[in-house]
């Protein structure tokens, strides 16, 4: 009787212990999902404490590849990140039309199939990776599968990224022995700003490139490009640099990640009711920057139209044949994911709902996306045959690819990045 008393009190002793730890454990879950809810971000002060990471939720950056500043490359990381860039251009797989490197322009030509031509299928009806909500991620899954293919040619490669606040990196970037010259051999005369020197790179082995006509051209006259890289870089109106600072601090101001992404991408500012207006800054400014386009009037305070597209670089579409293109898209995902580190880290900072199929948090994006959507044709010639040879066997949605550090990499300016 004695012992069943005892068993009798151990059990409810141990009722009474689960009942105190499950009560806890509710606690503690209720008040940091409400945290979280309520968390919202503010620019921290000097003094301020930095808010919590909510990912990664280790604090080591061990196994990362860190992509660093142009401006730090060592010669040997210039001509390691050169060599194996040009390895991608000149390998053809076997049975392809196309080489590695070309694999990937077509891939971002074909998203202006679901807008600028008749003839795509599926269920995305906008462009999957330009002027919406999925241009950040989009691209940072672009860029990383970039990446990683240079690291199957050189595991030390890493795409490095162009501060464009940084004097001296547009003219490392041009150096003979590393992206190659500004461009040369045509004189364009700008009424009212005088003439301007441009054409084909001549330097670096980006010179000796043959690139498709097909997947190369002007977007605006749908004309080819011709089979080599041009450049006119630091043409009017787009012929000052750096870009302040003060630019690219003012987008750490804004919580709001569709204000944030479409400044990054390049509205130029926001009215009164906080909605941006087009415009040619930063990201985009970049691309003219080094490609150069003819507009048609160049007034203070209007955005200029663009009439030509000049350079490979200011096609849009065809940009990623220039190998700049990386180094600008690099530094476009580093301000994410700093504006990430800044205290944007959960989900929420992404919408969820509301946006075309491809834009919001749990779509697929195409072409990771197993075929729920397929691109019309674009360009001067039908490409829609090549359309196969790039189709992903995996799924990737603007989720998948919040976390950076998840998929392998880091910056050596955001937090946990290495400082070595």
């Amino acid at each position: 009787m004695k012992k069943l008393l005892i068993l009798k009190n151990l059990s409810l002793i141990s009722f009474i212990v689960v009942v105190v730890i499950t009560t806890w454990l509710v606690i503690t879950i209720s008040t940091s999902k409400n945290y979280s809810d309520s968390y919202t971000y503010t620019p921290p002060s000097v003094n301020s404490p930095v808010p919590a990471l909510i990912y990664p939720e280790s604090i080591s950056s061990a196994n990362l590849s860190v992509r660093k500043n142009v401006v730090d490359l060592t010669s040997k990381e210039k001509a390691a990140f050169v060599k194996a860039v040009n390895t991608l251009q000149n390998t053809i797989p076997e049975g392809s039309k196309l080489s590695i490197y070309e694999r990937f322009v077509l891939e971002h030509v074909l998203t202006m199939g679901f807008d600028l031509s008749s003839g795509a299928k599926g269920l995305a009806k906008v462009n999957p990776a330009h002027t919406m909500p999925a241009f950040l991620p989009w691209h940072r899954q672009f860029l990383r599968e970039f990446e990683q293919a240079l690291q199957a040619i050189d595991p030390s490669v890493t795409v490095p990224y162009w501060d464009w606040t940084d004097p001296k990196a547009l003219e490392i970037i041009l150096q003979d022995n590393f992206l190659g010259s500004p461009g040369q051999g045509v004189t364009i005369e700008i009424p009212g700003a005088g003439k301007f020197q441009g054409g084909l790179v001549s330097s670096s082995p980006f010179a000796e490139w043959t690139l498709n006509e097909k997947i190369h051209f002007d977007p605006i006259t749908e004309k080819s490009l011709g089979p080599k890289l041009k450049r006119f870089t630091k043409l009017p109106p787009c012929d000052k640099y750096p870009i302040s600072k003060a630019k690219v601090e003012k987008l750490f101001e804004f919580d709001n990640y569709e204000i944030f992404n479409a400044l990054l991408e390049g509205a130029s500012k926001l009215d009164e009711k906080n909605n941006w207006v087009e415009g040619w800054e930063l990201h985009a400014y970049i691309h003219t920057l080094i490609g150069g386009s003819l507009v048609d009037k160049l007034e203070p305070g209007r955005v200029p139209e663009q009439t030509q597209i000049l350079g490979t670089m200011d096609s849009i579409p065809s940009s990623p044949y220039d190998p700049i293109f990386w180094l600008n898209h690099a530094n476009t995902d580093r301000l994410w994911a700093e504006w990430q580190d800044r205290g944007h880290t959960s989900s929420r900072f992404y919408p969820s709902k509301g946006m075309p199929f491809g834009h919001n948090l749990h779509d697929p994006m195409w072409p990771w996306d197993k075929g729920l959507s397929t691109p019309g044709n674009i360009g001067p010639e039908d490409i829609t045959s090549l359309v196969s040879s790039i189709q992903s066997n995996v799924v990737v949605t603007p989720m998948d690819v919040l976390d950076f550090r998840k998929l392998g990499y880091t910056y050596d300016t955001t937090r946990l990045g290495s400082k070595t």
